[in-house]
């Protein structure tokens, strides 16, 4: 079993994967299931279908081969390309500015707005 993520087998797009992502269980398209980001990252297509993966990698878990889609890297690629979601970027700026993803919070108070991808 691969432990280090820096080994990443080639997908073989057998489609195992598409049965245990959370993603592709509610959306039911393939390039939200983590076969279908493979091949688009594979094609070198930079799309914001990236940023629905939740990279809980029970794609990895799965897969006969243990390929992992990479989600982080290619989020830092898609970032690094200016390609970003509006909540990503206001989580960013509160993470800079605040020092948390929610923005200005007084002590005890629960976020009124959750930011993410």
């Amino acid at each position: 079993m691969l432990t280090d993520l820096t080994e990443n087998p080639t997908c073989i797009e057998c489609g195992l994967c598409r049965e245990v992502c959370p993603v592709f269980q509610t959306q039911r398209q393939e390039e939200y299931s983590p076969r279908g980001r493979a091949i688009l990252g594979y094609a070198g297509l930079q799309t914001l279908v990236f940023y629905q993966c939740t990279l809980c990698r029970a794609c990895r878990a799965i897969c006969p081969v243990e390929h992992d889609p990479s989600g982080e890297t290619l989020r830092a690629g898609l970032i690094s390309a200016g390609i970003e979601t509006e909540a990503n970027q206001l989580m960013i700026a509160n993470i800079r500015t605040y020092g948390n993803p929610f923005g200005p919070l007084a002590e005890g108070e629960l976020p009124k707005t959750l930011t993410c991808c």
